[in-house]
């Protein structure tokens, strides 16, 4: 889409005009997360898993990224050849942020393959991003996080509306999703809806 060099606004919208930069602070935006519980298989309890962005997928199994076993995922993640770690299986669960943008709310849905579910929690993380560095992801910070959900097993579905930690993600970070489960009793279909706007 072209602009005339004409300013104007509408909701939020402004195009300043050909020497000026155009804002969309006012438009709300949408970003997923999510995985299949074929693919959630190679998950291991009590790790943050990488869940893939968008319809992106891992492509095989153990391909994707452990982010560690402590209360919130690792604040830095090192590429290497060991599994869950290599680079192919983490550009799949990376969303790359060219511009500010400030989070306003995130949603998941979670759903479990057998009669027998787990404690889950999820994350939603940031990290400054080196490119052609095992060094791949450094400072990280908590964006959101989910209360942990009581998941009963395959016969229902869950909702969580997560609590925002830090609003504001800075141009040419990444931002990744995680999930944990306390045991191993299932496999998780997972869906994470990030709403944000430019800012």
């Amino acid at each position: 889409m072209s602009y005339s060099s004409t300013s104007w606004t509408t909701d939020g919208l402004t195009q300043a005009g050909s020497s000026g930069t155009t804002t969309m602070g006012g438009i709300t935006l949408y970003a997923d997360f999510s995985i299949g519980y074929a693919e959630s298989t190679s998950f291991t309890a009590g790790y943050h898993e990488a869940l893939t962005f968008q319809s992106a997928n891992y492509g095989t199994n153990n391909f994707n990224p452990h982010f560690g076993n402590d209360p919130d995922p690792e604040t830095s993640f090192t590429t290497s050849t060991s599994t869950g770690k290599k680079a192919a299986g983490l550009v799949p669960c990376l969303w790359y942020v060219p511009n500010n943008i400030t989070i306003d709310a995130v949603y998941s849905l979670e759903g479990a393959d057998a009669a027998t579910g787990d404690t889950t929690r999820m994350h939603l993380m940031s990290y400054t991003f080196t490119s052609g560095s095992t060094s791949a992801l450094t400072s990280g910070t908590l964006l959101a996080h989910n209360s942990d959900v009581t998941n009963d097993g395959n016969e229902q579905a869950y909702l969580s509306t997560w609590t925002v930690d830090s609003a504001s993600v800075a141009a040419g970070k990444v931002i990744v999703a995680t999930f944990e489960c306390d045991t191993a009793n299932s496999d998780y279909s997972l869906n994470v809806k990030v709403k944000y706007h430019l800012s």
